[in-house]
């Protein structure tokens, strides 16, 4: 139309350097919404949040390891000088003994914390738990103290582990218990051998090879290796020095004076030992207590009680199980004696 001005075409550079400036002006408006997280490599932000499931070390522990004698990583691999390979996937459930069969105390283990320190079992973190469920399956149990509280040989023995383990695992992986100590006792269990581990120590007090009595200072409780606050980490290992050969130590500890402890069995319909990892609630006229049963397929129970729940330090007197098995309540009840395990099977058909 006369009078109209002519407006120019879009040429082929001008649309290409239009369409740059608006991914440009995204990417940078992305950029900054997410910030540095956006911009890191996909591999690391992953690598990132899978580290971040379990605590990072707290310390960096110190010493050389010294050992007697390696132990097995707790996923298969080729026993030390064997040649063999070790079973693939999930262990087999273990045998129930006979209900009926007499069980034995073997409390051959002194607290190996004294006054006025913390001898008692940590509740939040027992054996065989996952604490809130968002923790890895604990195989020992927790007392917690200050750091620098002495830590006493639990029972005569002989030091095969004294040092760091950033070079050799004794736990889930190297470097996971730190500063460590463990010790063979010179009593054996039908013949096999016994093990005390004391992990996340903040020094060592013993070397490889030197015999120990129960009382002696073997290390000071810390926080090395991976741990968020100063603890003693304790567990007792029956047949080989072996992350997956543990079993609860509330069975081996001796009771508080005063004190009883609490072994069962919940049963399946099959009438085998559960592993629904299930929560039973304990409770007396002085109190209540929570317990777990384990994960059988990670912790074992006791050879002798071939338990799936254990639990120390209870009042003496009557007391009450309760848990809901498949939305059924089950109660059942029991009595503890001091200085004794009373055995409690709770069927469930």
């Amino acid at each position: 139309m006369l009078g109209q001005e002519k407006r120019p075409g879009l040429t082929p550079q001008v649309a290409f350097a239009a369409v740059m400036a608006l991914v440009l002006a995204l990417f940078g408006g992305y950029h900054l919404i997410l910030g540095t997280e956006a911009a890191a490599p996909i591999q690391d932000r992953i690598r990132e949040r899978l580290v971040s499931v379990l605590p990072a070390p707290t310390s960096t522990p110190t010493g050389t390891a010294q050992t007697a004698e390696p132990v097995e990583t707790p996923t298969p691999t080729p026993e030390p000088g064997s040649g063999g390979q070790a079973a693939a996937g999930q262990a087999p459930r273990p045998a129930l003994r006979p209900l009926d069969t007499i069980r034995r105390d073997h409390y051959w283990l002194q607290r190996p914390i004294a006054p006025p320190g913390d001898d008692s079992v940590a509740r939040f973190y027992p054996y065989g738990s996952r604490m809130d469920g968002s923790y890895p399956v604990h195989y020992g149990v927790e007392m917690v103290n200050a750091a620098g509280t002495p830590v006493l040989a639990p029972a005569s023995g002989v030091v095969v582990v004294a040092g760091s383990d950033e070079q050799q695992a004794y736990g889930a992986r190297a470097g996971f218990y730190g500063l460590v100590v463990i010790i063979q006792l010179d009593q054996r269990y039908q013949g096999a051998p016994v093990y005390v581990v004391f992990g996340h120590l903040s020094e060592v007090k013993v070397t490889v090879g030197q015999p120990v009595t129960a009382g002696q200072v073997v290390g000071l409780v810390g926080d090395s290796g991976y741990a968020e606050s100063p603890h003693l980490h304790s567990e007792v290992r029956i047949g080989s020095n072996d992350y997956r050969a543990t079993v609860n130590p509330e069975l081996w500890y001796q009771p508080r004076p005063g004190y009883g402890t609490l072994a069962g069995a919940l049963l399946d319909e099959t009438g085998q030992l559960d592993d629904s990892e299930s929560k039973l609630v304990l409770r007396s006229a002085g109190g209540a207590a929570e317990v777990f049963t384990y994960p059988l397929g990670n912790v074992n129970p006791d050879p002798e009680w071939t338990e799936n729940f254990a639990i120390g330090d209870l009042a003496p007197g009557q007391w009450t199980a309760e848990l809901f098995y498949k939305g059924v309540l089950i109660t059942k009840e029991f009595s503890i004696t001091p200085g004794e395990t009373t055995w409690l099977v709770i069927p469930t058909r």
